[in-house]
């Protein structure tokens, strides 16, 4: 089902957009093809590498002028910290929730749940989300974004921490659901809470240094937690996971507490 929807989505970008339509064979250039004179052939290769030399020009340009700006961010304690946690939520995450949930629901020594079993707990998390979002943005709006994080956080790892004992359906359903509540809470948190620590100006630059704090988080989770998985076992993955969320949990929530009262001194 998935590959048909990848299939579709590639046979429309062909049929719709300018860049993917397949040419026609009076617009195709080749090898035998002896139209165009030698002279323009070298103006034209001479004009390609001009111009590819210029695109990686633009893109190290590019590069080095994000981390100009991102350096300066990171000299920002709130931006920094925010960063950092982001990180260890997105690996905590990508080790747990993408790598070793699905591994533990389908175990045959274990929960032995079934693919749809496995879908309804994944669509019960997505309703949670969709359910929870409104409401979750009005707490931390009213709890302030340092305890929406720090919440978010401690019922994420509370709910790794608990899901290998779970027996049953009805346990698996309720600790997911806990799950599905503190991931609701860090998609919100998080990013209001960094777009109110820089100006207007740097806050695309800062949303961006965010963001890939959380990819590198998820790549090193998901290899991390597969790794120690085969090592040890699953249950004992997970819950290095969740101990490794709620380590950087507890040191977000002092060095914000520590920034507080620096604040106000």
């Amino acid at each position: 089902l998935v590959g048909g929807i990848y299939l579709s989505l590639t046979a429309l970008n062909q049929m719709v957009l300018n860049e993917t339509k397949l040419k026609s064979v009076y617009e195709r250039t080749y090898p035998w093809n002896k139209e165009q004179s030698s002279a323009k052939r070298k103006q034209r290769k001479k004009g390609v590498n001009e111009e590819k030399s210029s695109r990686d020009e633009s893109l190290l340009d590019s590069i080095a002028d994000a981390m100009s700006q991102w350096s300066p961010l990171l000299k920002i304690e709130n931006v920094r910290n925010v960063v950092i946690i982001n990180g260890f939520y997105w690996a905590a995450l990508a080790g747990s929730q993408m790598t070793l949930l699905p591994l533990i629901l389908t175990n045959p020594e274990g929960l032995a749940f079934t693919a749809t079993q496995v879908g309804k707990v994944y669509m019960g998390m997505s309703l949670v989300h969709v359910l929870g979002n409104p409401t979750m943005a009005t707490l931390i709006d009213r709890m302030g974004k340092v305890n929406g994080i720090v919440g978010g956080c401690t019922f994420l790892s509370t709910s790794m921490f608990i899901l290998p004992y779970c027996t049953e359906m009805n346990e698996v359903v309720a600790t997911c659901g806990l799950w599905a509540l503190g991931s609701t809470m860090l998609s919100t948190a998080p990013v209001s809470f960094i777009s109110d620590n820089v100006s207007d100006r740097k806050r695309a630059q800062a949303i961006a240094l965010f963001r890939t704090a959380g990819d590198v988080g998820f790549l090193l989770g998901a290899m991390s937690a597969g790794a120690f998985a085969d090592v040890f076992d699953m249950d004992t993955a997970l819950h290095a996971s969740a101990g490794m969320l709620l380590s950087a949990t507890g040191w977000f929530t002092t060095r914000s507490l520590l920034g507080s009262k620096e604040s106000k001194h």
